[in-house]
């Protein structure tokens, strides 16, 4: 446990090595997609602030007819940030603090996982530094600001440590194997793609352990840890498949999330793998990574007999994963399932986590009588090679949260990207098809069909009411909300009755209604989520509370029996 301590706090000093930028006031963090996330978390915060249960409408954004980004792109990200307004009302000091965060906790779950397989500290160590310090890493940290992307290092290693401990370790232990599930959830809720690609390789991996499944208390194993994957990330995964299965969003459309043109003009040329031209991403394997491969001609004998399998998977994983970046390789003519990634230098981040493990086990096993004094040597090594890379970080700030708050209008100079709304693929295509209407509509319910007469409107976040009158016939109204499952409506018609209707999407991509048998009243309106999305928020919560309560009292269990 001493050990434990020790090392984490020397991962602590790796994390903060690399965050060094960050503390540059200057430093732009609204560079490429960190202008996004921080508007995410502008939109989230404003979203729990108006009591919003299901916080996934951002009621300001897209002038003020709300915008959703939580329902569609994993949650987790703009969550967890959120945590540190607990000490700081600034958004890119929340956004700044969870980056730190990602580093440290990057590292752990490599040292974790790297250590188990190894059974050497120092090993799991190396790891970590070459995993944190990794420059295809450092492209997502400071070049990108994929802050999605760049979580979902944190989860790699510890999906890779419970599938290990599944197949691998002598103790067949739930507890242990409950590793799967804590990193299989968190990916998913932080990097859906990258979960997907994950997902492939664990595949593979089972198949190479094939005849362990023979083994009753393996099958047990997947099976409660599938189940409870689920269950943990049912409140995104249910609202996503409601909203694919209620309505057409951009964000299904083929080829809306992948353009091949992109695809094939962003391919990795060789000579990036080795040299990062200035202005450039980073998309090097890193020396120490690549003198650590080559000691696979020394290495590979020496390692133990029950990790070989990890181990020769985890270099043909990474060696292909390069491959499947390179501008040769045709990656444009494979399933468009697979083209979802958009870019083929993403591959870089498996690569990077499986020639972490190799590189780490290789030094370990080489150099004689490997130790503290060898880490330090190639970590600072490892960091010093990454330092010329500052050239490529961006000191000019042109955005501030001022200017995003409250957020930017979409108007008739909005061009194909919009701060806040990406490339509005989370928008309904009948709204998408028709931005013109979104940038002169007026934020008021419209009476699109029939006649009625609106008075008295008022408009609070996802909350408005307005009392009508003199309905003919049957009455459409459009409300000032673009159109998301879960907005509930309710009509007070004066005599004691306040039914609930059913809201539809109207042509243009708005929520609407139909008064019917009604003359006059008052409408009531409010954003709860549907039925199934409060019941899969409830499930994921016990479900994970449950986890959690579960190993906490094992290790109490472990700690009285330990004393005994």
């Amino acid at each position: 446990m001493k050990n434990r301590i020790k090392d984490y706090i020397i991962i602590l000093l790796f994390a903060g090595l690399i965050s060094i930028p960050l503390m540059n006031s200057d430093f732009n963090i609204y560079a490429d997609d960190g202008i996004q996330h921080i508007a995410r978390l502008m939109g989230t915060s404003q979203a729990i602030s108006e009591g919003q249960v299901i916080p996934v409408i951002m009621s300001g954004f897209c002038n003020n007819f709300g915008y959703s980004w939580n329902i569609f792109y994993s949650p987790l990200t703009a969550y967890i940030p959120l945590i540190f307004s607990i000490f700081t009302a600034s958004f890119e000091l929340m956004l700044k603090l969870f980056i730190v965060l990602i580093a440290i906790a990057s590292g752990i779950a490599m040292y974790e996982f790297v250590t188990k397989v190894t059974k050497n500290r120092y090993a799991g160590l190396l790891a970590a530094a070459i995993y944190v310090f990794a420059p295809y890493r450092l492209t997502d940290m400071y070049m990108r600001m994929a802050i999605s992307e760049l979580a979902s290092f944190v989860f790699i290693p510890i999906v890779f440590h419970g599938m290990y401990n599944i197949f691998n370790s002598e103790e067949k232990s739930i507890k242990k194997s409950l590793v799967l599930t804590l990193g299989a959830s968190g990916l998913i809720l932080t990097h859906i793609v990258i979960a997907m690609y994950v997902a492939i390789f664990c595949f593979i991996y089972l198949l190479l352990n094939i005849k362990k499944l023979k083994d009753k208390q393996v099958l047990i194993m997947l099976g409660i840890n599938i189940l409870l994957i689920i269950l943990i990330t049912a409140f995104y995964t249910i609202p996503l498949l409601e909203h694919k299965m209620g309505a057409d969003y951009e964000v299904f459309k083929a080829g809306r999330m992948e353009r091949t043109e992109e695809l094939i003009r962003n391919k990795v040329d060789f000579l990036d793998l080795v040299y990062t031209k200035q202005y450039n991403f980073s998309f090097e394997i890193g020396l120490i990574s690549i003198i650590g491969l080559v000691l696979t001609i020394l290495a590979y004998k020496k390692v133990e007999k029950q990790n070989r399998k990890i181990y020769w998977f985890s270099l043909v994983s990474g060696i292909v994963c390069v491959i499947l970046s390179l501008r040769f390789f045709p990656f444009e003519k494979l399933p468009a399932v697979l083209k979802m990634i958009q870019f083929t230098f993403r591959l870089l981040e498996f690569s990077t986590f499986f020639f972490a493990f190799i590189a780490a086990i290789n030094y370990s096993l080489v150099v004689k009588d490997f130790k503290m004094k060898d880490v330090a040597v190639l970590s600072l090594i490892a960091f010093l090679l990454i330092v010329p890379l500052k050239k490529n970080l961006n000191y000019e700030k042109r955005w501030s949260e001022e200017a995003l708050w409250p957020s930017v209008e979409v108007n008739e100079n909005t061009g194909r990207v919009h701060a806040g709304c990406a490339t509005f693929e989370y928008l309904p295509s009948k709204a998408f098809d028709n931005l013109d209407y979104i940038k002169s509509r007026e934020n008021r319910a419209y009476v699109i069909r029939g006649s009625a007469t609106i008075d008295n409107e008022e408009k609070n976040g996802t909350s408005m009411s307005f009392e009508f009158s003199k309905v003919s016939g049957i009455a459409t109204i459009e409300l000032p909300y673009i159109y998301y499952l879960g907005y509930q409506v309710e009509v007070d018609d004066n005599n004691g009755n306040i039914p609930k209707l059913e809201t539809f999407e109207s042509d243009n991509g708005f929520v609407a209604f139909e008064l019917t048998d009604v003359q006059e009243g008052m409408v009531r309106v409010k954003y709860t989520g549907t039925a199934l999305m409060i019941a899969s928020y409830i499930i994921s919560i016990v479900t994970f509370a449950g986890v959690i309560t579960f190993l906490i009292v094992i290790k109490i269990s472990e700690h009285k029996k330990a004393l005994k």
